[in-house]
């Protein structure tokens, strides 16, 4: 806008001080040198922003160099963090229009010299309280304990980094600790506030067809860096070694009374598939994650990823898990495209199981009325969020824009560059041979029922940023399958049934950053 500008008022004057006997042939003469004129202009706007930058560098060293003089030695420190509040309406029995404090997570990024620096993320997902009460006292002549604990439904404290960086070179830089696993271009750019839809993608998490659902971090070492290609373009790389995913249990206690039944216990072990332990590592083998990328300008990317290590633990034979990722951004004017597909195998599914069976015994104990007369107690084991393959992609089209007339309502006031987002997002995802069920029976496999069902889902959204760090979002999804079984099972935020084929959601979701 600002060329055109320029290049009316140039004509303009010129046309005003061009004698009126001008010959017809001399204007093509005159437009060059205004053309010639403008880029001079240009060069020198340009070469003022530069100047600003070095400006605003010089005095940000300065701002150091006294900090550090005063407090020699002390680390440069950042504190920030990132989270999202959402009301949520789904067309389903079993949710309740909700309002969601989906995450709030504390970062602090700290550089000790110019070449030593660490970071971490601690995030609290839907938390509000965790209360522990534990008390040991002598009662009617034994030893009583006593320990209870409190805390809200679905919550969780989760390290997703931390980790320490020596800049060798800028090509060659050591990191070590909590790392993202760079599988796709998501995990490792996750937060909330970055992105102007209120849910994240079914491949990144809510199915996930990545190993672990994001944010994933993983225990480990490896090294990063970028290299410079022409003027503009960048390569980046990422390679780690880290423990990997594996199968581990999640236990479920029910307890439950009944008249004139026996009073029951019920008890159920999951094992699926979860980011690994922070120490000791689940096997013997070691997984190892990677993604290279070229951006051959701001605002455009293309990478390739990949991760393969072994899913079992000690206890079981060793099978393997193996990913890649391709995804990519480009940018044209107002609007923006942006992608990831992921293609996820597990290795040895069905040996798996039957390992599991022997090792399991039975997937259902029931303790005998004989043995517990007043209590009937039921052990349940089950292999859940295991496919042979999973695949699925996600495609955002994006188109900013801000109109005029909104520069004088409370939507303009105060910022220095407003947006309105409007947002369309596809995706699917596909599985091959998910498992539906497992029985067995005295160490053998007796039923294993596998299903091929795809899950589709249309985002529309329009997201408002007044700064770049907040966006107010309004979304509709449209989630449906073909699928004989409906989305019974095939998400981890849909509490559908079997009737469920199809369901429909509108979102209002605030993410912030500071």
């Amino acid at each position: 806008m600002k060329r055109w500008v320029c290049l009316t008022l140039l004509v303009t004057c010129a046309l005003l001080q061009a004698p009126p006997q001008a010959a017809p042939e001399a204007i093509p003469d005159r437009i060059e040198r205004l053309e010639k004129e403008l880029q001079t202009l240009q060069r020198e706007l340009e070469e003022q922003k530069k100047q600003a930058a070095r400006e605003k560098e010089e005095a940000k060293k300065v701002e150091v160099a006294k900090a550090e003089e005063k407090y020699p030695g002390a680390p440069r420190v950042t504190i920030g963090g990132y989270g999202s509040i959402r009301f949520e309406e789904q067309g389903l029995e079993e949710f309740n229009n909700s309002f969601i404090f989906r995450r709030f997570v504390l970062t602090a990024d700290a550089s000790v010299t110019d070449r030593l620096s660490a970071y971490f993320e601690l995030e609290f997902e839907r938390f509000t309280e965790l209360e522990l009460e534990r008390k040991i006292s002598q009662s009617e002549g034994g030893l009583k304990v006593v320990q209870a604990v409190e805390g809200s439904n679905e919550s969780e404290i989760s390290m997703e980094q931390a980790w320490l960086q020596y800049d060798i070179a800028p090509w060659l830089k050591l990191r070590a600790g909590a790392v993202l696993v760079p599988l796709g271009r998501f995990n490792i750019n996750h937060d909330d506030n970055r992105w102007d839809l209120p849910r994240r993608s079914l491949v990144d998490r809510g199915v996930p067809v990545l190993p672990a659902k994001s944010a994933w971090p993983e225990l480990g070492a490896g090294f990063l860096g970028e290299v410079p290609v022409g003027r503009e373009g960048i390569f980046t790389y990422e390679l780690y070694a880290v423990n990997g995913v594996a199968l581990d249990a999640e236990v479920e206690e029910v307890i439950q009374t009944r008249d004139p039944k026996r009073d029951k216990l019920e008890v159920e072990v999951e094992f699926r598939p979860t980011r690994g332990p922070f120490d000791k590592d689940l096997n013997e083998g070691k997984s190892f994650a990677g993604r290279i990328a070229y951006s051959p300008s701001i605002g455009n990317e293309v990478g390739l990823s990949g991760y393969y290590g072994e899913y079992t633990p000690e206890f079981l034979k060793e099978q393997t898990v193996w990913s890649a990722a391709l995804d990519g951004k480009w940018t044209l004017g107002p609007f923006e495209l942006e992608g990831e597909y992921v293609f996820t195998r597990w290795n040895g599914v069905k040996r798996a199981a039957r390992d599991f069976a022997r090792v399991a015994r039975d997937s259902a104990v029931e303790i005998k009325k004989a043995d517990s007369p007043d209590l009937e107690v039921e052990i349940e084991f089950e292999l859940e969020n295991l496919a042979d393959v999973k695949h699925g992609y996600w495609i955002d089209l994006r188109h900013r824009f801000w109109p005029r007339f909104l520069d004088d309502t409370f939507l303009g006031r105060g910022f220095d560059n407003p947006q309105l987002i409007a947002t369309i997002r596809g995706e699917q995802v596909f599985f091959d041979d998910l498992i539906d069920e497992i029985k067995f029976k005295k160490q053998v496999l007796t039923t294993f029922e596998t299903r091929d069902p795809t899950i589709n889902r249309i985002t529309l959204g329009l997201a408002y940023r007044p700064t770049p760090l907040w966006v107010f979002q309004l979304a509709y999804e449209f989630t449906f399958t073909d699928n004989e079984r409906g989305l019974l099972g095939l998400t981890n935020f849909l509490p559908a049934s079997e009737d469920d084929d199809k369901v429909h959601a509108f979102m209002a979701g605030i993410a912030f950053g500071f």
